[in-house]
């Protein structure tokens, strides 16, 4: 996000304070249309007796222009704290230049950033809406899309799941979700804070601490850190400055969901834009260098271009020998690669079975052809594409589908039987704190859930 400029005669004035969210005629969601008029009724209402009090008062001598002033300095500020992963005091800077300056764009989406890292969702998405609102822009829009999305109400049910269970006093399974979550996704800061507290509930300093230390390296002046450990900042400054291997290994991980996915995908777009500016000189130093080795990229290039006008002919060849694609409907290639799988053509199956998931439309038959193409695989042997497909399973749909527990215990199995104990735990664990009441939840699992 750019920083703001400062010079007060650029600063425009406002033309009009009953000027409220822009509704534009030609936007296409019906439910977005409706859901801006609604919150232009309630906030044209409720400026309106700001204003009429703010009249009365009439004490402020400072314009409008000055107010301004003053919110990008705050912004300003909170941009450089976010830059220093001081995220506490960049959110509490930013709530102040909101106060000032509720209208503008860019505060609202910082504002909206900062809460999403704190796992304050609610308002995160208050924030992205009230700026499209104000003006349709990319950033906003992708947020609202991404919060309203179905994949992040599964994110969000995982989430709360692990509150619930500390709740009910069941540390570790609200301990295996969280750890799971960071993961996943390692920029959110609540987890940590949760880890520490159950941690030092429990009496395990160690991990306490560990925790605490990813904190801070997340979020530099979270209160909790004081709160749980008054030595804490006594910590080595090489400490401070190495950076926990395991943190950076999980930003390498899978995504969460499609869901998370998009999520930190576009955290990180945002938090690069917010950087940028600081990096162009590196960048622009890096360009020299990076032109010399394009020249002998190009040669290479060339060189591989031959090669493959070599296999072109050889690639045309094959491809006019490919028999033609039955174009048939999902629900019917679905029905045929069930029976192809009966009869024992297994090969034929899974191709069947791949092309409902990749060009089918209906949710059913998409979920059961992942399904059918784990359990295939696992029946012919094909141990990783088995594990693969359990593993898309659970991480798109939720424990409310039919085969959601059975993947978990497949998968557990699987690498139980492959000899790898800590994932074959982590899926159980999964299982029985996702799915509590499920058949599977059996001795045999209680069995290996209880192996050293």
């Amino acid at each position: 996000m750019p920083m703001k400029s400062t010079d007060i005669s650029s600063i425009e004035e406002e033309k009009s304070d009953l000027t409220f969210f822009n509704i534009d005629d030609e936007e296409e969601n019906e439910t977005l249309k409706a859901l801006k008029q609604s919150y232009v009724t309630t906030n044209y209402k409720e400026e309106t007796i700001l204003n009429l009090q703010a009249t009365l008062k009439n004490k402020s001598k400072v314009t409008s222009k000055e107010l301004k002033l003053e919110s990008y300095k705050k912004y300003n500020n909170a941009i450089n704290l976010a830059n220093k992963n001081y995220i506490t005091s960049a959110l509490a800077m930013i709530d102040e230049a909101i106060e000032i300056n509720p209208k503008d764009v860019d505060i609202l989406n910082l504002r909206g950033l900062l809460k999403l890292l704190k796992c304050d969702f609610s308002k995160a998405f208050e924030s992205f809406y009230t700026a499209m609102c104000y003006e349709n822009n990319d950033l906003s829009r992708n947020y609202v899309d991404l919060i309203s999305s179905e994949e992040f109400k599964v994110f969000l049910g995982r989430y709360n799941h692990s509150i619930r269970f500390i709740n009910e006093d069941l540390n570790h399974e609200s301990i295996h979700i969280m750890n799971n979550i960071i993961d996943e996704d390692p920029e959110l800061i609540e987890p940590y804070v949760i880890l520490s507290l159950l941690y030092d509930k429990m009496g395990n300093t160690e991990k306490r601490d560990r925790y605490l230390e990813r904190l801070r390296q997340v979020d530099m002046d979270n209160e909790i850190i004081d709160k749980l450990n008054s030595n804490f900042r006594d910590i080595n400054d090489e400490k401070e400055k190495s950076i926990d291997p395991k943190l950076n290994k999980n930003k390498t991980k899978k995504n969460i969901l499609p869901y998370t996915l998009i999520l930190f995908l576009l955290i990180a777009v945002s938090i690069y834009y917010i950087n940028n500016k600081n990096k162009m000189d590196e960048l622009n130093s890096q360009i020299s260098n990076k032109d010399k080795k394009l020249s002998e990229a190009d040669k290479e290039l060339e060189k591989a271009s031959q090669k493959l006008n070599q296999t072109s002919d050889e690639l045309e060849k094959a491809k006019n020998e490919e028999k033609p694609v039955e174009v048939i409907g999902e629900e019917e290639l679905y029905t045929k690669s069930i029976k192809l799988k009966k009869d024992g053509d297994y090969k034929e199956a899974i191709s069947g079975f791949k092309r409902v998931v990749s060009s089918g439309k209906t949710k059913k038959y998409i979920s059961e052809s992942i399904y059918q193409l784990a359990i295939t695989n696992q029946k012919i042997g094909n141990k990783e594409e088995a594990i693969k497909y359990y593993n898309k399973y659970i991480n798109t749909y939720t424990p409310s589908e039919e085969y959601y527990d059975d993947a978990y215990y497949q998968l557990g199995m699987l690498y139980y039987e492959d000899g790898d104990l800590e994932k074959a735990k982590k899926a159980f664990y999964s299982l029985r704190s996702e799915v509590p009441d499920s058949m599977y939840n059996n001795s045999k699992v209680k069995d290996i859930l209880s192996k050293r």
